[in-house]
Formats: C-alpha cells, structure tokens, sequence
C-alpha cells in the first residue's frame, strides 16, 4: 500500500482501490483554500489512473467535514469583504472542478462519513455514489446558518435525493438527519458502528473492486445521465450565488456570530 502525503487531502492505493482522506483533524476537516485545492488535485490524480477501480473518501478523526473554515471567514472579514468573496471564489472554483471531476469518474465512490457532515462535507457526501454511515453520524447543510447559499453541487443533489421538500427542510431549516434517518431516505447505503466504519467501506470497496468494471462504470453513466445533465449549470449558479452572499451584512454577521459562540442576528446592523 502507497504512503499517503502529508497534504490536508491524502491519496494512497492500495491494488485497485484508492483512497482520498480529508486530514486536517485539528479544525474537524474544515474546507480552506489549501485543502479545496488538495481535493481538487487529488480527483485529478485519481481521474488519470487507469489502475483505478473504486474510491473511497474518508477523514481523519471524528468528523467527516464540518463545512467551510468559519474562522478563516471571519479573520478576512476582518481586513476586506472583498479579499473574503476572492478566497471564497477561489475555494468554490476549486471544489466544483473536483465534484465534476469525481461524479464524471467510471469508477464507483464510496464515502465513509461519520460524526459531522456538514456544509461542503454533506455537498461532497452526496456527489459520492453510495455512501456507508457510521451510527453516529448527523448531516446538516448549515450554510443559511452563516447567512450563506449552497454549494458544491447540493442544490443540485439534494432534491434529487430527497425530493423537493424534504430539500427545502433541509436547507431553510438546517434540520440534523442522523444514522437511522439518512438510510431510511436512501442517504446512506449501510450504518454501522462507528469503530466499524473502515472496515464496512472497505469490505464494499473490495466488493466492487472485484465486480465488472466496465458494468459498473456503465450503470453509474446511465443512471448520472438519467437524472440531469445539467451539473455544471447548477455549479455555476450556485458560485454566483454564494459569491453575491459573501459581500452581503448577513454573511459577515452569520461568521462573526459562529466564530464568536454566540447566535446570529441576521438583518439586525449597527
């Protein structure tokens, strides 16, 4: 098995399997500039390797990702909301190259979330084409919470998962969905016990590693092609989109308020 970098997005392999591990622990996996561009790269490491069969994502420590770096937010606010809406920029471009890139991939993804998955982490959990949860998993959007709309792909995803108003609950409401909900909604696949998650994403992973390659990449073609085909427009609308929040009061005060510990008092300015 390949040594994993030292990159905030590790890649190793291990046969036919490849793994991208989110690995910045400390911050609970939280997304900046540095690791949307290490996701990034790291789908286009996978893209270019025929050896390639199945790819799992994971993270390290107890939390898939919980969302954006708030607390990078909050420190450029500081300075200029314009330097704010061009790192944001930045990230966004970043990690909707790496979403079209990994749902454009033949070979099946498996995403092994457990604890927070939030913001950008649901977004990536739902580009992933089956997902295994662990039992103490919560999935929340959040990014209404910080005066934000959203991104990565899950306005697209999210309706065609769970229908348009459970969608609209979902992102208004920021309603957690734990284990038991997310695999009564077809969220997730399989819940197993947290200790066991590696282990579950790995027996599965092995599984289709072992099964039809062209098959597989065939049926996750027609069945991507069969919903929309219309990816990249809703990832251009929703940059555009989270870019006109960055630059709103609501988004200042919906940061300042997370990283300060206190709750956000949207439309109400000094």
């Amino acid at each position: 098995m390949s040594e994993p970098t030292a990159s905030t997005v590790r890649l190793s392999h291990d046969g036919a399997i490849a793994t991208l591990t989110l690995h910045r622990p400390a911050a609970r996996n939280a997304l900046d500039l540095p690791m949307a561009c290490a996701l990034r790269d790291a789908v286009d490491a996978v893209a270019a390797d025929p050896r390639v069969r199945v790819v799992l994502i994971e993270s390290s420590g107890a939390h898939f990702m919980v969302g954006g770096d708030v607390h990078r937010f909050n420190a450029l606010l500081g300075g200029d909301a314009q330097a704010c809406r061009d790192e944001v920029d930045q990230i966004i471009i970043a990690v909707h190259a790496a979403i079209r890139a990994l749902t454009a991939l033949p070979s099946p993804v498996i995403g092994l979330t457990g604890g927070a998955v939030a913001g950008f982490g649901f977004s990536l959990a739902m580009a992933c084409d089956l997902l295994v949860a662990a039992d103490d998993v919560r999935f929340v959007l959040a990014y209404s919470a910080i005066g934000a709309t959203l991104d990565g792909g899950a306005s697209w995803h999210l309706p065609r998962l769970l229908g348009l108003r459970r969608a609209l609950a979902a992102a208004l409401l920021n309603t957690p969905i734990d284990a038991r909900e997310a695999l009564a909604l077809g969220l997730a696949c399989e819940v197993v016990p947290a200790a066991g998650l590696a282990a579950a994403g790995r027996r599965l992973a092995e599984r289709l590693a072992a099964g039809p390659a062209a098959a597989q990449a065939g049926i996750k073609r027609l069945l991507r092609a069969a919903v929309d085909r219309d990816l990249p427009s809703a990832l251009e609308a929703e940059r555009e989109r989270f870019l006109e929040c960055v630059m709103q009061p609501d988004f200042a005060e919906g940061v300042r308020a997370f990283a300060g510990r206190r709750a956000a008092r949207f439309g109400v300015f000094d």
